[in-house]
């Protein structure tokens, strides 16, 4: 235990901007904190910079860090309301989550090791999504200029809950940080909800309670919520919510490609506005056709045509803008034909799967719901048929606009009584009756306004664009009418409205089909959302201090620290009561019994004289280091000088000193069942660490075995190995030394 409370400084630095924030890995020696301006930065024990995300906006802060456990990730909860999971290793944000409220904290739970629930009835060599799908390619590799990074999968990893606090009162758990596995408004279970401050919130170690320290009124209680749903069904929504992060990472994927499918098409539409629709938007309704069919049939010319085509577009101006128009439809063909339909196929793959999943009622009965996975498979097999047509129509397009300009060439040569050389394309009779009905449909488009009006003319060349914007289809793709299968549908009414079949909405864009395929996915993950936060109770409620009055200034003190014992089957639960008395308390996993210890920092009857210095200690911050220390960071505040000490406590002397209670009871007031013991009757002086100046933030992994304190109002980060060994050459090792040793147990 001595060796467990030993440290040593190893380094400090005067930080660039004020730091708020900071959590250790427990993985590597990587720490991430998040600065005043809202940025998060990970940093080696070195002080090696790694990566800094920046800041989301003006005024936006980082209020809540968490490492998932042995993963580079790490979940990010600022003021606006976004919850981001940062991967630290590609330097990127996996997803983010918006709420309607300010963030008060993020963490992520303990792993989770629920047997499997298939385990009875199937072997554990069963085939994975990964044996039958290919990998998604990359889009970079498709000659996309967009900076489109691969997405890592959330489902990678231990599985782990995502709670994010809102500063509302309102709580959220999110399973692999992907499917919503329930909410709790704690408003709706204390007497002055208008008064609620929400301090903090846990998960117990067994996934089916949930602690809650909040103030209403002049009360500070810790509300204790169960959840059988949680605990019976945790196998399955493990299940489910890799299921959800698969398809999370498929609707991605998709919205990526889609976004580079825009890009390309913008290209399109600049060279495409840039020269012929400003010439159509000057002629008035109905001579644009007019004039091309003329040229065509007749050669004949309008004057307007032939400036046009002499001095505006002139036969180079044809030639660069075919190349460029090409090239860009070959790259939304190629997003088209690969990384688009494979993702989709991938998510009816997912989907599919849902499906099947949903008829076995017995585990998947309160998670899923039957027909809302039936609509989104439809929907899925609808966006499908979409994407289909939308290849077809680049095909179409693709030929259009090789035909129309290869003839404008001819057309511009012509009109300057030049020769047409051999290598010009000469149109056959065919190619003369496909153009007419291809200059026929120039005005055809009518293109409906954001401010409700319609706009009539456009030079309906391009075809391919609208399928990319969020509104109805300004061309329907016409229906071959000698197609049997269509003419079957539609003459028979029960077969087009059968729910075997896929519908075919013709006259929505690849944009709309893409919205009501990801509404339908949404409404199949709602159900687990429901069924969990229905089932939370508020069964006992531990009332830690009642107070007279307390004034705005004095409710800092409120802190609560919280760690899974799993060795003892314990939750450990660390809270400051008032500025000098906190209550540790140990539940048993079971929640049958409960231990409290009651520590505060003034002397005791026992305490021998005090060094100057010790007399007036305030609690300031406290985080359990591991299964039998707490780290705690006091302050003594006098009018002289502050200073500041960090101690690591045993947790086996408040064990031998604690009450022991019976659970669960309504209502258990903690002050008539233990008493309070004085630090300085437990622990010697010695064992107070007395820092420069008055430090506001520990940080500490007994993983990893270091500690970080801040001080000098944020700016300044102090170091610290703790777990020395007792021997002269390991005190006499210098900072440097230990240091790459560090960086050594990182690479290895």
């Amino acid at each position: 235990m001595a060796q467990s409370m030993s440290m040593k400084q190893i380094g400090a630095r005067h930080m660039s901007c004020a730091v708020d924030i900071m959590e250790w890995s427990n993985k590597m020696d990587l720490v991430a904190y998040g600065t005043e301006k809202g940025e998060v930065v990970i940093q080696r024990l070195n002080w090696q910079k790694i990566v800094t995300f920046p800041a989301l906006g003006e005024d936006i802060k980082v209020k809540g860090l968490s490492w998932q456990h042995d993963e580079t990730v790490v979940a990010v909860g600022y003021s606006n309301g976004q919850v981001s999971l940062l991967d630290v290793e590609r330097e990127e944000c996996i997803s983010s989550v918006n709420y309607d409220d300010e963030i008060k904290n993020v963490y992520f739970s303990k792993p989770i090791k629920a047997p499997d629930y298939r385990q009875v009835h199937r072997n554990k060599t069963e085939i994975t999504h990964d044996f039958f799908l290919p990998t998604l390619p990359q889009l970079n590799s498709l000659g996309v200029s967009s900076k489109v990074k691969e997405h890592k999968s959330l489902a990678n990893g231990a599985p782990s809950f995502l709670v994010v606090l809102l500063k509302s009162g309102n709580v959220h758990l999110l399973l692999l940080g992907a499917l919503k596995a329930g909410y709790i408004d704690l408003s709706e279970h204390v007497q002055s909800p208008e008064d609620l401050e929400v301090c903090d919130v846990r998960l117990s170690g067994n996934f089916d309670a949930v602690y809650a320290l909040v103030r209403y009124g002049c009360q500070l209680n810790v509300l204790h919520f169960r959840n059988p749903v949680l605990k019976e069904y945790l196998s399955p929504m493990i299940k489910l919510a890799q299921y959800c992060a698969n398809i999370q990472e498929t609707k991605n994927y998709i919205n990526n490609t889609l976004q580079c499918m825009l890009e390309a098409w913008e290209t399109v539409l600049l060279e495409m506005d840039n020269k012929l629709t400003n010439y159509a938007n000057k002629q008035m309704e109905g001579f644009l056709s007019a004039d091309f069919m003329e040229l065509l049939v007749f050669g004949y010319a309008t004057n307007e045509i032939e400036e046009f085509l002499t001095q505006d577009l002139t036969e180079k101006g044809v030639k660069k803008l075919q190349n460029s128009v090409e090239l860009s439809y070959s790259t939304i063909q190629s997003l088209v034909s690969k990384p688009l339909q494979m993702a989709s196929i991938n998510m009816f793959y997912f989907l599919n799967t849902l499906k099947g999943l949903a008829r076995i009622l017995h585990y998947f009965k309160p998670l899923v719901v039957p027909t809302s996975t039936e609509t989104a498979v439809r929907q899925c097999g609808a966006f499908l048929m979409k994407i289909m047509e939308t290849q077809q129509v680049i095909d179409q397009s693709v030929n259009d606009m090789k035909l129309f300009f290869s003839w404008l060439c001819v057309v511009i040569v012509r009109l300057h009584q030049q020769d047409v050389t051999e290598e010009m394309t000469q149109l056959s009779m065919e190619d003369t009756i496909y153009l007419a009905e291809y200059l026929n449909s120039f005005e055809d488009s009518v293109v409906e306004n954001s401010d409700g009006s319609v706009t009539k003319r456009k030079f309906n060349l391009e075809k391919v664009g609208q399928y990319l914007e969020d509104k109805p289809l300004q061309q329907v793709l016409k229906t071959d009418m000698y197609q049997m299968w269509q003419k079957l549908l539609d003459e028979h009414e029960c077969l087009r409205n059968s729910t075997l079949l896929y519908p075919h909405e013709k006259n929505l864009s690849l944009i709309q089909q893409r919205d009501k395929l990801f509404t339908a996915i949404d409404k199949v993950f709602e159900k687990p959302n429901e069924s969990i936060s229905a089932n939370f109770e508020l069964d006992t409620t531990f009332l830690c201090r009642q107070f007279d009055e307390i004034p705005e200034a004095e409710k800092e003190f409120m802190k609560m620290s919280y760690f899974v014992c799993e060795k003892k089957n314990l939750d450990l639960v660390a809270i400051t009561i008032g500025w000098q008395e906190c209550l540790i308390i140990g539940i048993d996993s079971k929640f049958t019994q409960m231990q409290m210890f009651r520590l505060k920092t003034v002397p005791g009857p026992f305490t021998k004289e005090l060094p100057n210095g010790l007399e007036n200690l305030s609690f300031v911050d406290m985080q359990f280091y591991n299964d039998d220390v707490i780290s705690l960071l006091l302050v003594n505040k006098n009018e002289d000088k502050s200073q500041s000490y960090f101690i690591q406590f045993p947790l086996d002397q408040a064990k031998s000193n604690s009450s022991l209670h019976t659970l669960p009871q309504e209502f258990l007031q903690t002050s008539d069942f233990s008493t309070a013991h004085s630090i300085f009757d437990i622990i010697d002086n010695s064992c107070f660490k007395g820092m420069d100046g008055v430090c506001t933030h520990i940080a500490v992994s007994g993983c990893r075995k270091v500690a970080s304190l801040l001080s000098d109002k944020g700016k300044k980060m102090i170091i610290f190995e703790m777990e020395i060994e007792d021997d002269d050459d390991e005190i006499e090792m210098s900072q440097n030394s230990m240091l790459d040793i560090s960086k050594d147990s990182v690479v290895s």
